[in-house]
C-alpha cells in the first residue's frame, strides 16, 4: 500500500501543478478585461481634454468676432457724429457708442480670460495625450506577454493531462477513487500527520490510526475530513528511495 500512496503524492503534485496552471490560464480574459477598461478610461480622458480644447477654442473665436463686429459698429457710429443735426438723435447716437464701447470691453475681457483657459486646456490636452500613449505602449507589451503566456500555459495544462493520466493508471482503484472524491472538495487530499494531528483540519489522530499510518501497509483516512494521511519521514523516506 506504501508504494500506492507514494504514486498518489506524485499524481496530487501534477494535479497541484494542473489547477494552478488552470487557474492561472483562466484568469487571462480577466487581464484583458483590466486593459480594456485602462485603455477605455485613458481614451476617455483624451477625449474629454480634447473636447474642452475645442470648446475653449470655439469660445474664444466668438469672442473676437463679436468684438470684431463691435468694433465694427462703434467705427460706423463714429462716422455718423457729424451727420446728427438734433440734440436727441446727438444723444441716442452717444449712448449707442458708449454701449458699444462696453461690448468692446467686455469681449477683450472674455478674450484674455480665453486666452488663459486655451493655455490650460492644452496643457491638459497634451498630458492626456502623452498618457494616452504611454498607456497603449504599455498595454501592447503586456498584451504580447499575455498572449506568450497563454500559449505556455496551454501547452503546460496538456501535459500536466497526459502526465497525469499516466500517473493515476499507477494507483489502485479504491486508493484513487477515495482521492479524487476528497479532492473534488478540498485541497490538499492526501496530506502527512504533525504531532499526531491531521495537517489538513488539525484534528487529534487516534493511537491506533497513527501507528498504521506509520506502518504504510493500509489506507488510513482522517475521521474529520476524509483526507488520506501519510507519516512524513516514510513517505519521505520511500520517494528518496
Amino acid at each position: 500500500m506504501l508504494q500506492g500512496l507514494t504514486q498518489l503524492l506524485e499524481l496530487q503534485r501534477l494535479d497541484d501543478q494542473l489547477v494552478d496552471s488552470q487557474t492561472e490560464h483562466d484568469g487571462i480574459p480577466a487581464q484583458r478585461d483590466r486593459i480594456a477598461e485602462e485603455r477605455s478610461t485613458a481614451d476617455g480622458r483624451l477625449s474629454t481634454a480634447k473636447q474642452s480644447l475645442e470648446d475653449t477654442q470655439l469660445a474664444m473665436r466668438q469672442a473676437e468676432s463679436a468684438l470684431q463686429d463691435r468694433e465694427t459698429l462703434l467705427e460706423k457710429l463714429e462716422g455718423q457724429q457729424f451727420q446728427i443735426k438734433s440734440n436727441n438723435a446727438y444723444s441716442a447716437l452717444l449712448q449707442e457708442m458708449a454701449q458699444a464701447r462696453e461690448a468692446i470691453s467686455e469681449h477683450e475681457t472674455t478674450i484674455l480670460e480665453n486666452m488663459e483657459s486655451i493655455e490650460g486646456a492644452t496643457g491638459a490636452f497634451k498630458e492626456a495625450e502623452q498618457e494616452d500613449g504611454s498607456v497603449r505602449s504599455r498595454h501592447a507589451e503586456e498584451e504580447k506577454s499575455i498572449e506568450k503566456r497563454q500559449a505556455e500555459l496551454s501547452t503546460d495544462i496538456e501535459r500536466f493531462r497526459g502526465l497525469r493520466a499516466e500517473a493515476g493508471k499507477g494507483v489502485e482503484r479504491e486508493l484513487l477513487s477515495h482521492y479524487e472524491r476528497v479532492a473534488a472538495g478540498r485541497r490538499p487530499a492526501v496530506v502527512s500527520i504533525a504531532d499526531e494531528r491531521c495537517s489538513g483540519c488539525l484534528v487529534q489522530i487516534p493511537p491506533q490510526s497513527f501507528i498504521e499510518i506509520r506502518r504504510g501497509e493500509k489506507l488510513i483516512t482522517c475521521g474529520n475530513c476524509s483526507r488520506i494521511l501519510l507519516h512524513a519521514e516514510r513517505t519521505e523516506s520511500e520517494v528518496a528511495s
